[in-house]
């Protein structure tokens, strides 16, 4: 798969761990866990680098972009990004695809 969306495809075979399909959602997920903690009513702490957010679901995407080094490509484009919210809002909106 191509890198930073340049399209290029390679022929080889993408890993399932990294693609975080069906079952790499729940590896991410994991250690998205471990790397997080609630430190008060609605309040989630990153126990990398100490971000605080009222949001659990920004945390993730934080932690997902600058912890986790992902490699996630688009299924049609192989264009890559680092988040699954941005892979999926890349579907949906260049692709007309959503999985909802």
């Amino acid at each position: 798969y191509g890198q930073y969306g340049d399209q290029g495809y390679d022929g080889q075979m993408i890993d399932p761990n990294m693609t975080a399909g069906a079952d790499g959602n729940k590896g991410i997920d994991a250690q998205i866990a471990g790397m997080s903690r609630q430190v008060g009513c609605r309040r989630w702490e990153c126990t990398e680098c100490g971000k605080v957010s009222g949001q659990r679901t920004d945390l993730k995407k934080h932690i997902e972009s600058l912890h986790l080094n992902l490699n996630l490509p688009c299924h049609v484009c192989f264009m890559i990004f680092r988040t699954r919210h941005t892979r999926h809002a890349h579907l949906r909106t260049v692709h007309g695809i959503s999985n909802k």
